[in-house]
């Protein structure tokens, strides 16, 4: 188990799942993570017109640095003949698991000062790296993550210049700050747990004055890097976060939903898999109740309390916080094995938890994030064994990169058409040849109907049949069932 595992095979384990994880999840958790990174490079890249680009674009409030690290990751691997999409996003997301895994390693042995028992910081380990969804977070290249890498990596670096101060102005210090900002231009709202730390610095650690200058040239040279991403992106200088503030605060609408305050508590609950989410947030609220003036507290708490004010909500806001999250639960583990006696439920009933937990792992990290890109992925491969194949997207009318809106993916050198269902618009049917595809976004019932003088051979669906052979409580009609068919004489 992994309680009894020597570190070394622990970190051995965890760096595994990150580049299995880091393989098997392509695709995206939310849209964000695609629109506003990749197509934004493909746009630079030149690819795609501003006018295919979501609304964020034309009103300039997304910051410009990630999609400037998608656009150069994209360029470094064609410089070394990696053309294929889904591998290029795989390196970054690789990268980003090394990183997490890294920070959070870094971070146990940094708070093994904070417990008493040495297997609170195993358990902390566990939590961070083996915790069902997180080996599927920490590989993701969504704002969320590479925020939180930021932050929590020029947190712990500026922790431990405090404890090893010198009383001078050294480069550790201003990589700290340079650390911390830059984080706020990955995501604008990792600033309120800026806004704590900076509020621990005076009221409980009273940093001297040139700590505070190393952090502001730090910091400085970060605002340097994160608005010249900004005029890269736009072609002039803009300041995005005003305009987020603006758009998305001052101007704000329902658009996306609104929810009330204490709807990340009701989603928590569910989230965390109950019945073992009541415990883990009991242990939680004992942990931070318990450590009042740590300085994760001082971060976790104005964060966590502005998106609460916020009427639209997501968990994956929330995201960027599972350091602390995980931290203060064990904390909480601790403190309550002190005061109670464990008993043999209680032990019986985590290990329960722990088998749950192995098979939530394992399907979250070997599923696609998002099963769109399963069928772009497959009609890239598909063209790498047959070149000279054409793809007919199967649609009722005319629209724009549909079924599959995701330009970034496209392969420039693969044949793509429409196929009408409408009689209104015509097809060529002169122009099929055995070998095509055709795509067809609705196949329950009936099978689709080859063209005159074609048959039709099914050569990939997401779903495989005897997952489709069960429509337990109508869920097909709710979800998008697609198929490929290969185009046979």
């Amino acid at each position: 188990m992994l309680t009894t595992l020597p570190d070394r095979a622990l970190l051995l384990a965890a760096t595994g799942l990150c580049v299995i994880a880091a393989w098997c999840t392509i695709g995206y958790h939310h849209p964000d993570e695609h629109f506003q990174i990749w197509e934004f490079a493909n746009y630079k890249l030149g690819h795609i017109p501003a006018t295919d680009l979501p609304w964020e674009f034309p009103a300039q409030m997304r910051p410009g640095l990630q999609p400037f690290l998608a656009y150069s990751t994209v360029l470094a691997a064609q410089k070394m003949g990696v053309e294929d999409p889904f591998l290029q996003i795989f390196f970054t997301r690789l990268l980003c698991g090394f990183a997490a895994i890294w920070v959070y390693w870094s971070w146990c042995l940094w708070l093994e000062r904070d417990f008493k028992n040495p297997s609170s910081a195993r358990w902390l380990r566990i939590g961070l790296l083996f915790f069902w969804f997180m080996p599927y977070l920490n590989v993701r290249f969504s704002s969320e993550n590479t925020s939180a890498i930021c932050f929590f990596g020029g947190l712990l670096l500026l922790l431990q210049q405090l404890e090893n101060q010198r009383g001078r102005i050294n480069w550790q210090m201003i990589t700290a700050g340079f650390l911390l900002g830059i984080s706020f231009f990955f995501r604008y709202q990792i600033a309120f747990a800026g806004i704590g730390l900076i509020a621990w610095l005076v009221f409980q650690k009273r940093l001297a004055w040139f700590s505070w200058v190393a952090l502001v040239v730090g910091v400085l040279l970060a605002c340097g890097l994160g608005f010249s991403a900004d005029f890269w992106l736009y072609g002039t200088w803009v300041c995005p976060p005003y305009q987020y503030f603006v758009t998305n605060v001052l101007h704000s609408d329902a658009r996306f939903g609104t929810e009330p305050w204490w709807w990340y508590l009701n989603e928590a609950l569910i989230d965390l898999l109950p019945p073992f989410s009541i415990a883990l947030l009991i242990f939680f609220a004992l942990g931070i109740w318990q450590k009042p003036r740590h300085v994760l507290t001082w971060c976790f708490v104005p964060f966590v309390l502005a998106h609460f004010a916020v009427e639209h909500k997501e968990m994956r806001f929330l995201f960027p916080m599972m350091l602390p999250f995980f931290f203060f639960s064990v904390a909480g583990w601790e403190f309550f094995q002190e005061k109670y006696e464990k008993k043999k439920w209680m032990l019986k009933t985590l290990a329960f938890g722990l088998w749950i937990n192995v098979i939530l792992l394992v399907f979250w990290m070997l599923m696609p994030a998002k099963g769109m890109a399963a069928y772009s992925k497959f009609l890239w491969n598909w063209h790498e064994k047959q070149p000279a194949s054409k793809v007919y997207f199967v649609k009722k009318e005319p629209r724009n990169h549909y079924p599959l809106n995701m330009p970034f993916y496209e392969n420039p050198a693969q044949g793509q058409a429409s196929w009408y269902t409408e009689p209104m618009y015509r097809n060529d049917t002169m122009a099929l040849r055995s070998g095509d595809l055709m795509f067809f976004t609705e196949v329950l019932s009936p099978p689709p109907i080859a063209p005159p003088g074609f048959g039709l051979k099914r050569v990939y669906a997401y779903y495989p049949h005897w997952v489709l052979s069960l429509n337990i409580n109508d869920w097909q009609s709710r979800t998008r069932i697609w198929a490929i068919y290969e185009v046979m004489k």
